[in-house]
């Protein structure tokens, strides 16, 4: 029965995986919701997983977390803030390339901060207003987005959900200042060093937007004062997400420093957006325009992974990884970096962390093996630049951009994907040896 049970999942796991990647073939693939979905399902209806394992394997916290978060991002669109948001960027840039390295820095950095889902929310319509301003397709600056936002939330805790999760359970002291002592030159080196890959990558694109640039920000300016078409909503939007950004920083910093905190991120994001649509007039229409196919995405992808490792696939995977020897830190920092990469892939880098915690505790490491942590913590974050699959913030890019009508494939991303990853990896791994 065991065996059968495994090779269900792995069946159901593989063709999930293929649907994913081969959905642009011939234009006639599911999108990535309805593959999760099927894929969860399949798990479900096979006996791989018992229906009320399912129902547990729903993260709730995180799906609360993504709902909040849409609202405020839907309530931007709807009051024209994002468009606005993109035309100032958009000024900023002298030429087309700019628009690579203001990505990379302001989105990035601010990843840090707002964690890189929240900017993936935020940053794709953006990033689709920017292209079409160009004159471009948005695949270069779709990727530019994923790249930016996946880089610079390995700077802190509070940048995704991985490495707050290794905050939290490393027994790390003040894992802020060690984040940010040890990630900050690997971080800001890779956010530079990827954004001249990703120019020299589509110089032709940007060439061809070289054009007509001066021309289509002369007109930008004339447009100033007609971005914002809802000004009341903005005002309400901006103050509310203001205040849950600034709660969410303060019970992160809070945890870090080992304070107990009765309400957690997603709290406090439902708090303020409920405050947001108990304000709006525009509630009935913010909630309709929500995009609910990423939070199936997300469920489905909760009880796939759940299938995954119940049939026993990430234990046996986990055998053949490469083994932790906490005597030999230069050796160990290159296992864990490649067990990021690969386990990433598998399952996507927030299950990732979850599954290989225990791995290093029953190895030895706690709270005075800074390194090994922050390697965990980079490389299951870099990791998420080699495959859409590999960060939940490259499916919520994907999904975003497929509602509004246009499309980033598996394959497209990967192509530029893997010598990136590669990149940031050896520039994380050099960056770590630097302070053994």
């Amino acid at each position: 029965m065991d065996d059968i049970r495994y090779i269900l999942a792995v069946v159901i796991f593989l063709g999930t995986y293929a649907a994913i990647a081969f959905r642009n073939v011939r234009g006639s693939g599911l999108p990535i919701w309805a593959s999760m979905l099927v894929g969860a399902v399949a798990m479900v209806f096979s006996g791989v997983i018992e229906v009320s394992e399912a129902y547990r394997a729903i993260n709730l916290e995180v799906i609360v977390f993504l709902f909040s978060m849409f609202t405020f991002v839907t309530a931007m669109d709807v009051s024209g803030m994002l468009e606005d948001l993109a035309a100032k960027l958009f000024l900023k840039a002298k030429k087309p390339e700019d628009i690579v390295y203001l990505t990379f820095f302001v989105f990035g950095l601010a990843s840090a901060v707002l964690m890189n889902d929240t900017l993936a929310l935020m940053g794709t319509p953006i990033m689709i207003s920017l292209a079409k301003k160009m004159r471009i397709s948005s695949k270069p600056l779709l990727i530019t987005l994923a790249f930016s936002v996946t880089i610079g939330s390995a700077l802190t805790p509070m940048g995704n959900p991985q490495n707050l999760l290794i905050a939290l359970v490393s027994g790390l002291s003040a894992p802020v200042l060690t984040f940010v002592l040890y990630l900050a030159l690997p971080t800001l080196a890779n956010l530079f060093l990827t954004s001249l890959v990703i120019r020299w990558v589509y110089r032709r694109e940007f060439r061809l937007a070289r054009k007509s640039f001066t021309q289509l920000i002369d007109l930008e300016v004339t447009l100033k004062e007609t971005r914002v078409s809802d000004p009341l909503l903005a005002k309400q939007t901006a103050a509310t997400l203001t205040l849950t950004v600034v709660g969410i920083v303060l019970i992160n910093i809070f945890e870090s420093l080992g304070a107990k905190i009765p309400l957690g991120i997603s709290e406090v994001s439902l708090f303020g957006a409920t405050m947001l649509l108990l304000l709006s007039s525009r509630r009935r229409e913010i909630l309709k325009r929500l995009d609910w196919s990423v939070l199936v995405l997300f469920a489905g992808l909760f009880v796939l992974m759940q299938g995954v490792m119940e049939a026993g696939i990430i234990a046996q995977l986990s055998a053949h990884l490469p083994q932790l020897n906490r005597d030999n830190l230069s050796y160990s920092l290159i296992a864990i970096l490649a067990s990021s990469i690969l386990l990433s892939q598998l399952v996507s880098n927030v299950p990732m962390v979850a599954l290989y915690l225990p791995v290093m505790k029953a190895a030895g490491y706690g709270g005075s093996d800074a390194l090994a942590w922050v390697a965990l913590a980079g490389g299951s974050t870099l990791a998420g630049n080699l495959t859409l699959i590999g960060a939940a913030s490259n499916l919520i890019i994907v999904e975003e951009a497929e509602s509004r009508g246009h499309t980033l494939g598996f394959f497209e991303f990967l192509k530029i994907g893997l010598p990136v990853s590669a990149l940031n990896i050896v520039v994380l791994y050099l960056s770590l040896v630097l302070f053994m």
